[in-house]
Parts: C-alpha cells; structure tokens; sequence
C-alpha cells in the first residue's frame, strides 16, 4: 500500500502531467503517469519530482475535444485516435457521476477485445490509474468506491482514470482469431508451440508490427487456442506473466521494448483484477494470452536464445535504485511488475529481468 508521503507525491505528479497528451513525438505512448505511479510503488517517491522534471519535457500538449460521444455513438468512435480528447470528456462525466469502481467494471469488458490498443498501454495505464485510486482510499480508511473520487488527490486520479481509458478506447485494437484457450498445452509449451514470422519484424511501431505480422501468421490463431484454459484465471495470469518472463531474459535483447510489454501488461492487469468483478478475470486472461502471444510470433524469429541466468541475482531494494539510476521508463516499470511477481512467488528470474531492463535501456 502506498504511504501517505508517497501518495502526496504521486498526487502532485500527476497535477504536473494533466497538461500532457496520451502520445508524443508522432505515437510515442505518455509512460509519465504509469512511471510516477510505480516509482512510488518501489518506494522511491523521492525520484519522482526528478525524474518528471526531465520526462515532461519530450511531451506534447493535450489534443481538444472536437464532437461529443454519446451512449448511443461510443461504439463507432472506438479505435480513433483523433477523438481520444472526446472520449476523455465523455468518461470524466461518467467518473464524475458515479462510484469509479463502477466506471472501470463497466468500460473494462468493452475495452478488452481491443487490449492490443498501443501495444498494451491502454490496459496498463488504466490499471495504474485504478490501483492508484485503490490505495488512496485504503490510505484514508474510505469505503471501497462507492461515491464518485472528485476531491483532492481522489481528482487527481479520477481525471488520470478518465485520460487511461479514454487512450485505451481511442487506440483499440482487436487482433484477428480467437482469443479463447481450448487446448491441452501448458503456458510453457504452448508459447514453444506458437508459429514464428520467418524474417525479421517489420518496423514501425509495435502496434504496426503487430497489426502487419499477426497477418502474415494464419497458424497464429490455432496456436493461440492449443493453450489449456486456466484453472484460475487470476492465479494463472500471474503464472503467464512469469513466463512471459523467461521470454524476455531469453529474447530481449535483440528486442527489448516488445519483449518486456508481455510481462507489464499482465502484471499490471493481474493487479487490479480484484477491483474487478469476478467474471472478467476470465476474459482479461484470454486477451492478455493473446497479444502476449503476438508480440512473441511476430518478433521472436530469427533470434537465438540465450540461456536463463544461473548467476545469483541483485537484491530487490538494488534493482529498484538501479531502474531509478537509468532514468528510463520502461525499466522502472517492468522493474516494479517483476518485484510484484518475486514478492508473490520468490523466483531469482523476476530479479535478473528486471537487472536485464536496467542494463539495457539504461542511459549512458
């Protein structure tokens, strides 16, 4: 649970970044919230104000709303980026209205055929954004979101809310083929089983690379359901994310931004499923397994991989100073999804990917 300095801090840092947009540089993904956020988390509050300091300025201003959506229209305005300000309006009214718990058990199930939206990121930031209003009110011993979150820090990650889901909605992307595991293969060898591009991936965006490669793969779709559905889908998304683990020491060197999404954004879904109605632990199992299964297939071929690390591993309070040191993003994220997972389930791999990320996207 985040301690009361460190909600204060988070809670500033996001009144910094509410003048910000969803992307930057022509579709870069706004890491600052998801960042601030899981800063805080590895108890590092102390390098927010720092690290935003430097990130803030790569950012570009806000798009404005242009046409209203409705109730009767939100289902046409899915997938278009250019009405991701009018989705913003549209889901700060409803956060507004009513109970935030409420808001995401709604949008979540609609949201999720599309979870591939910008390479993950809508399910992730929306999933910082909610635990983020989860620890708030443990913090301050408030009933579990039954009034709307409009005061203080509680607005602040309202509106942080309403731009998470609203960059997910704008950005949706459903992948083809099913998504649902009907299989006998266990996690391990069904991703062994995954059919693989035969070239190297295309460039672009891993959004692009995604939506090109998945194509190119028509095998794809039968391979995704040989998987054998989970006993416990909440139990086995975090079970996914570990091996989703073993791919990213075993491949990510070659591709390290790809690589590391399919562990952040099942840990950070696996995180915030108990704010969840029960029934849609399923379905977020299924889509997760899914996109993680793409990003595997389309970027995966045509590199070796290397032996898991057999050395012993740095200590969770060295590898949070560490992704702190880089001043990179995606280090301080995955370095957080991987001490959730080692603190959950000791495994000295959780520890090397995230002194992997480190040593890979650190700055010189």
């Amino acid at each position: 649970m985040t301690d009361v300095s460190g909600n204060d801090v988070l809670d500033e840092g996001l009144s910094r970044l509410a003048a910000t947009g969803p992307e930057y540089r022509g579709g870069l993904s706004n890491h600052g919230p998801m960042a601030a956020e899981a800063l805080v988390r590895l108890g590092r509050a102390n390098a927010v104000e720092h690290w935003l300091d430097g990130y803030l300025k790569r950012l570009d201003e806000p798009p404005r709303p242009a046409d209203r959506i409705t109730d009767a229209t939100w289902r046409d305005a899915l997938g278009k980026k250019n009405r991701v300000a009018d989705w913003e309006v549209y889901l700060r009214a409803q956060l507004a209205e009513e109970p935030w718990r409420g808001v995401l058990a709604r949008w979540w199930p609609r949201l999720l055929p599309g979870v591939a939206a910008a390479a993950t990121h809508g399910i992730i930031r929306t999933s910082h954004a909610a635990r983020s209003l989860a620890s708030l009110e443990q913090a301050g011993g408030q009933a579990a979101g039954q009034a709307p979150a409009r005061a203080g820090g509680a607005g602040q990650r309202s509106d942080e809310l309403a731009r998470a889901l609203a960059y997910w909605a704008a950005s949706y992307l459903e992948l083809p083929g099913t998504a649902r595991p009907s299989g006998d293969l266990d996690a391990a060898d069904a991703i062994r089983a995954l059919p693989l591009l035969d070239e190297e991936a295309p460039g672009g965006s891993i959004t692009a690379r995604l939506k090109d490669g998945v194509l190119r793969l028509p095998a794809l779709g039968a391979a995704v359901a040989a998987l054998r559905p989970p006993a416990d889908a909440g139990h086995d998304l975090s079970d996914l994310a570990g091996e989703f683990t073993r791919v990213f020491l075993s491949y990510g060197r070659r591709q390290p931004i790809a690589f590391l999404h399919a562990v952040t954004a099942p840990v950070a879904a696996y995180s915030v499923l108990p704010l969840l109605p029960p029934q849609l632990a399923r379905p977020t199992y299924d889509g997760l397994w899914q996109v993680d299964a793409a990003l595997y297939a389309v970027h995966a071929g045509r590199i070796t991989p290397e032996p898991l690390p057999a050395a012993r591993p740095p200590a969770p309070d060295n590898l949070a100073d560490r992704a702190v040191a880089t001043g990179d993003e995606h280090a301080i994220k995955l370095t957080e999804a991987c001490l959730r997972l080692h603190a959950q389930v000791p495994d000295p791999l959780f520890l090397h990917a995230a002194a992997r990320a480190s040593d890979l996207l650190g700055r010189s």
